[in-house]
């Protein structure tokens, strides 16, 4: 039996369709710390970079809670947490002029293997190099493996640079490899270098002027 429907109908369907679907991105506030670490956490098992500093997968999961736990405190004084509404992806930001303590980090660095310490801290190094000041800084994105391809990093994005536009600021992060870096590109980043030594897998710090 040939069903046919109207083609409002179809298009009110898929208007709904599309709207139900599109990412919800929240403030998160300090009570959501364990949300957002745990998703993070997530986007970040397999990021070639950071397992290249902690290539122990148990080292990584003790470190890399030490990391977002300092990495987040700025980011929450600052209420610049944004993540989807069910926490299937976050991001931290820092807001420009704001030095970031590395000593927090001290007790990470002994679970670096000891014949790369040297280069993850010549690596890290060369990053600084390249941050700007006056830029609001991108420190952490990531969104659950589980729940990728529906569009939440891009929200995630959109939500943050929105507020920056209005500033009139710009905006600096480093893409941790290709396919970020081409994401970054779609928002209006442009990459100003590229930072690797040895081993290690290449990062890109990139850019974005005031919009």
């Amino acid at each position: 039996m040939l069903i046919t429907i109207k083609s409002s109908t179809l298009l009110t369907l898929i208007t709904k369709y599309y709207f139900m679907n599109i990412p919800k991105i929240v403030k998160a506030s300090i009570t959501d710390l364990e949300r957002v670490k745990g998703v993070l956490k997530l986007g970040f098992a397999s990021d070639a970079l950071l397992r290249w500093v902690f290539p122990d997968a148990s080292s990584f999961l003790k470190c890399f809670d030490i990391w977002m736990e300092e990495f987040s405190k700025i980011a929450f004084e600052n209420n610049i947490v944004y993540s989807e509404e069910n926490f299937y992806g976050s991001s931290l930001w820092h807001p420009p002029g704001v030095e970031f303590d590395n000593s927090s980090l001290e007790p990470t660095f002994e679970y670096i293997p000891s014949d790369r310490i040297e280069v993850v801290a010549k690596f890290f190094e060369e990053f600084e190099k390249y941050h700007p000041e006056d830029a609001w800084y991108l420190s952490f994105i990531a969104v659950d493996p589980a729940q990728q391809r529906k569009g939440i990093g891009s929200f995630l994005l959109k939500e943050a640079l929105q507020m920056i536009d209005e500033r009139g600021d710009r905006a600096y992060l480093e893409a941790s490899n290709e396919q970020n870096k081409a994401l970054y590109e779609r928002h209006g980043f442009v990459e100003i270098g590229r930072v690797q030594f040895e081993d290690s897998p290449p990062a890109f710090p990139m850019i974005r002027e005031a919009k």
